[in-house]
């Protein structure tokens, strides 16, 4: 909206010996002068965990690691609470709709056998060990799935417990011993079962001879290239089959990559050429926290930093021997680095990497480098960001067409049909319909409005703007003591700006006084800083007009008052107030800001529940300090769920964070305590960011520390009523509406799905809050983990749907719960632009806004 958005800066590692001249990308890992391991060399750089082919989906494609002992890791944890008994909810709509899932057919009589690779002399490359592998295919009878590190699994039994095969490697003509063990039987309907679904489903794609880039695969015949802006845009598939409510099903998704035609090496050399003195700097601030990907193997990797002090000459150690980096790369790939002075791109492993045995740094060769992504200057440009919602935009029409044509191709490809028939798999050749449910359209509430007479806004849309236009808020406020600060040349727009604002404030409930105005001579930062500084602690809100975007700027101002001088901020790009047209419209948006964060409360809804508390957390990492991260926790205050308490604590790791959290909350029901003279009688916490392989940590640590927190408040907290649940945005769930036999659209917000596709260990649903204008919308998935408010299923999905209209930087829906988008919003800010913790002072307010 108006705010000023901050720009993304990369980190500064400091300064590194020598002098650098061009750039380029190196394979080896395991540097003799540093130490490390090289990508495709050295201690397994090209190595993945065990359980990295079960796939990405929802749930992760049930992939699981297992140790000597047996099989351990990535067990099915139920989550469901012990007090419920129904997991779906009723009233509402009926609509049906279709999901991006097939059902999965299995035998239920066949036995698979588990066995255990190993690789002597150790071999690295994921793709060299299938080769190696599969030329002894028929001793399995040709029935088997390979992950590509160490797991086996076939419907053969060898004749022995431990089998050993010899292969050459086609590389260097070495004698490769290969030992099978047999480890287990495992019966069909297993968990472990689940892996070797994704793993051959995985191996379909590759029989479809798509590329696997990083983790997904993408299709070669579908490429939109940009070349304006010297883009290409990879289409390709996500795929995970995972156990839910209706049995198994597939779930596949579009993905897109963006790679970019330049290699990290030309980018380096734009640098340096823009500044030469400064290079060293520039370009690791550039380049800090991209994503680049290897010409060579497709693997995609994060730039951590850029090594000046070495170059493809660099000496590392691959098996027992020594080598420069150049003479790996024409050894394995065939590549002639051409630059041999450039500087190494360096990049930390992956905790899956990590389990893998890599170790150290990885250093790749600019040179051999694509970067993927937008930069910065290329996501502000107006015309990329259309080019790129042409391209990667799907309506649910096509998107359903899309999926029929997908398994369409798997059902009809000989190959791979000859390979799920061994295994008895066949997969349904239309995506699974369901029977959802349309919450009743929310009536939102202004002054003087009851949940009788509160106006009903049109559903589809998610927007209410014109149903609040020319009303009052819902609780007004009064502005006696404000200033304007701006420069002088923008004198005249002051003038307008306020004029605009004070007549868009009146019908609204806002009682603005003539505010103060500080003409500033210039728009450096040390201006702004000195005059920002020099308000009088009175003051009720600053409003700050900017030249531009500067996010130096914006972050010096956000400082001052949110951490030195406490004082409601607000700021506005001058930009966003010249076009006349918009002034208004423009002045409006501003109005509800300033009124939210000196405590108005802009509209409500009718929250039928009394003595209930609501809150949200979420992390975001700081950007200034490697390994630190935020927690933003905000909670509500007052009955109608309008007002809110916030803070934010630093944390390094998990328990850090755990116990940051159960502070914070501490000190939310302790300010509840302070307002209104008793506690909340049920207390319903929204935990965001949360990923998939983060539930079990959440729900055993989290969780127990929260309900420690409310057992140590005393009796008074007896009766407290807590329930926790896990929102997740970041799903390859989509769901369409069905209009036609062949037609589909959106679904309305506040639609339903609470069976078929969830979870039989989750107590889930899936709510659609909001409405998109390109596309098909992308629903939220809630998991209650803990629940002891005896409420039905259609009353936590109801208060969810109820949350999302209560985000006033949004006049109309959101994807969350307003109190996850707020603390989202106060870990933001703090991370990306105070990197300290805000004053206290300002604790109630919404100053993050």
């Amino acid at each position: 909206m108006s705010e000023s958005e901050s720009v993304g800066a990369g980190r500064s590692r400091g300064r590194a010996r020598g002098r650098p001249v061009a750039v380029a990308e190196t394979g080896p890992t395991a540097g003799a002068e540093g130490g490390g391991a090289a990508e495709g060399g050295g201690n397994g750089g090209n190595g993945g965990g065990n359980g990295g082919n079960g796939g990405n989906g929802d749930g992760n494609g049930g992939a699981s690691r297992r140790g000597r002992g047996g099989f351990r890791g990535t067990e099915t944890i139920n989550t469901i609470p012990p007090t419920v008994k129904i997991t779906h909810g009723e009233g509402g709509q009926q609509v049906r709709v279709v999901a991006n899932y097939f059902r999965l057919h299995t035998p239920k009589d066949v036995i698979i056998y588990d066995y255990h690779v190993d690789f002597e002399p150790q071999v690295e490359a994921r793709v060299m060990r299938k080769a190696l592998l599969f030329t002894h295919k028929e001793a399995f009878n040709n029935k088997l799935t390979f992950d590509g590190m160490s797991n086996i699994k076939s419907t053969t039994k060898l004749a022995t417990e431990e089998t050993e095969f010899f292969s050459t490697r086609r590389t260097d003509d070495a004698q490769i011993r290969i030992k099978v063990k047999m480890v287990g039987e495992i019966a069909w309907g297993h968990q472990e079962m689940l892996r070797m679904y994704n793993i051959q489903m995985r191996r379909n794609l590759h029989l479809l001879k798509w590329n696997l880039i990083g983790r997904h695969y993408f299709n070669p015949d579908i490429s939109h290239k940009i070349p304006e802006h010297k883009l290409e845009v990879l289409q390709g598939v996500l795929t995970a089959i995972n156990q839910h409510d209706d049995g198994l099903l597939l779930v596949t998704d579009t993905v897109h990559k963006v790679l970019r035609m330049d290699t990290v090496a030309e980018n380096l050399r734009d640098i340096l050429n823009r500044d030469r003195s400064s290079f060293q700097d520039n370009a690791r601030k550039e380049l800090a926290g991209n994503i680049v990907m290897t010409t060579y193997n497709n693997k995609t990797y994060k730039v951590d930093d850029l090594a000046f002090d070495k170059n493809p000459t660099t000496l590392f150690k691959f098996k027992t021997n020594e080598m420069p980096i150049h003479e790996y790369y024409k050894q394995h790939y065939n590549i002639e680095i051409r630059d041999l002075r450039q500087p190494l791109i360096v990049g930390l492993p992956t905790e899956r990497q990590q389990r893998a045995g890599t170790e150290g740094p990885i250093y790749l060769i600019p040179e051999l480098c694509r970067m993927t992504g937008l930069s910065e200057t290329l996501r502000s440009d107006f015309n990329v960001r259309r080019s790129m919602t042409q391209k990667t935009q799907t309506d649910p029409t096509t998107r359903v067409k899309n999926l029929h044509q997908f398994i369409s191709r798997i059902a009809n490809d000989a190959t791979i049909q000859q390979e799920m028939n061994q295994w008895g798999l066949k997969f349904e050749s239309v995506p699974v319909e369901i029977n959802a449910r349309r919450l009743d359209c929310e009536k939102i509430l202004m002054q003087g409005d009851t949940p009788q007479t509160g106006a009903t806004f049109i559903q589809k849309t998610g927007d209410f703007s014109k149903e609040i236009r020319n009303k009052s808020m819902f609780g007004g406020c009064r502005v006696q003591d404000w200033v304007i600060i701006a420069t002088q040349r923008d004198r005249q727009l002051v003038d307008e700006f306020s004029q605009t604002l004070n007549r868009v404030c009146r019908p609204l409930g806002i009682q603005l006084n003539r505010p103060q105005v500080q003409h500033l001579e210039n728009d450096r930062i040390p201006t702004y800083v000195e005059a920002c500084k020099a308000l009088e602690p009175k003051t009720q809100i600053a409003v700050i007009l900017l030249p531009n975007n500067s996010k130096d700027r914006y972050d010096a101002i956000k400082k001052i008052f949110c951490i030195d001088h406490p004082i409601p901020s607000q700021c506005v790009v001058t930009k966003t107030l010249s076009k006349k047209q918009m002034l208004m419209s423009v002045c409006t948006k501003v109005g509800i800001q300033m009124g939210a964060k000196l405590g108005g409360e802009p509209w409500a809804l009718d929250i039928p529940p009394k003595d209930l508390m609501v809150a949200g957390f979420d992390v975001h990492r700081d950007q200034a300090s490697r390994g630190k991260a935020i927690g933003g926790f905000v909670c509500s205050t007052n009955a109608t769920l309008t007002k809110w308490y916030s803070r934010v604590a630093f944390h390094d790791n998990r328990e850090e964070l755990s116990s940051n959290l159960a502070t914070n909350f501490s000190n939310g029901l302790k300010r509840y305590y302070e307002i209104n003279k008793k506690l909340p009688q049920r207390l319903i916490i929204y935990r965001d960011g949360v990923g998939e392989g983060d539930i079990q940590y959440v729900y055993e640590y989290e969780l127990k520390q929260i309900e420690e927190a409310i057992q140590k408040i005393g009796s008074a907290a007896a009766g407290i009523k807590l329930a926790f649940v896990i929102v997740t945005k970041r799903i390859n769930t989509r769901i369409m509406q069905k209009l036609g036999e062949r037609q589909f659209d959106n679904p309305f917000p506040g639609t339903i799905v609470d069976t078929c596709v969830t979870r039989k260990e989750r107590y889930d649903f899936y709510l659609i809050s909001q409405s998109v204008r390109q596309g098909t919308v992308a629903p939220t998935m809630y998991n209650i983990i803990k629940d002891d408010t005896n409420w039905k299923p259609h009353h936590h999905q109801q208060l969810a749907y109820k949350l999302t209209h209560l985000y006033y930087n949004w006049v109309g829906t959101i994807r969350v719960p307003a109190p996850c988008q707020y603390a989202h919003k106060l870990a933001f800010l703090t991370g990306t632009a105070l990197h300290r913790e805000p004053n206290v002072a300002l604790s109630d307010s919404l100053f993050y806004l």
